[in-house]
């Protein structure tokens, strides 16, 4: 439910940074919608999105104009102008070497990064994305930009994606963290996403 708004912010990205390719590879692509939106928006390059797990598979027959693999891009010799990786290191244990490893696959790469090192996530929340969608490292826009880099990385751009805007609250809960997301935003744009989250970081950058 999550790709069109994943997709949307991949466009916004290679128009903010001119991003020119005529292959991209999406790493852990999941169901597929977001490579498959990509390859329709840029027809004249071809799109292949990776996953290993075996449960995303079973999404892709409905999939047109992507082609999608369950092989290992790191066990193969395939590198693209482009790749795509949307909510993916942060579930991976060697983050770092996985970054490395991915950085001999591509040219230049977008990430998007959930922010989950905020203050509102102090009271509880890290247990809940942890064992609700599996991260096992938090980040803000310090430490993601600054993992990069470390991993060999050079930034060219990056901006915040209020996730948080996409759906409208489903309870009690959810609105009543809703709502000063929204009451922050005039505080500039580094207050929301340190102090009540609901955030991600969409980064450009070069091998």
């Amino acid at each position: 439910e999550d790709s069109p708004f994943k997709a949307g912010l991949i466009k916004q990205a290679i128009l903010r940074t001119n991003t020119k390719f005529r292959t991209c590879a999406d790493v852990g692509c999941g169901a597929g919608l977001v490579a498959e939106i990509i390859a329709a928006e840029y027809p004249e390059s071809a799109v292949r999105g990776y996953d290993l797990s075996p449960d995303a598979a079973a999404f892709w027959p409905s999939r047109k104009g992507v082609e999608l693999s369950n092989a290992d891009l790191f066990g193969t010799s395939d590198r693209f102008d482009l790749a795509l990786c949307l909510d993916v290191f942060e579930h991976v244990e060697d983050y770092i070497g996985f970054l490395r490893d991915l950085r001999e696959h591509a040219d230049r790469f977008i990430f998007n990064i959930p922010l989950d090192l905020n203050c509102a996530k102090i009271f509880g929340g890290f247990r809940t994305v942890r064992e609700t969608v599996g991260h096992l490292h938090y980040f803000n826009r310090y430490t993601a930009l600054a993992t990069l880099e470390l991993a060999g990385y050079r930034v060219v751009d990056s901006f915040f994606a209020a996730a948080f805007k996409r759906q409208r609250p489903k309870s009690l809960k959810h609105l009543l963290v809703t709502l000063p997301r929204y009451a922050s935003l005039p505080f500039g744009p580094e207050f929301s996403p340190n102090l009540f989250g609901g955030y991600s970081l969409v980064v450009t950058a070069d091998a």
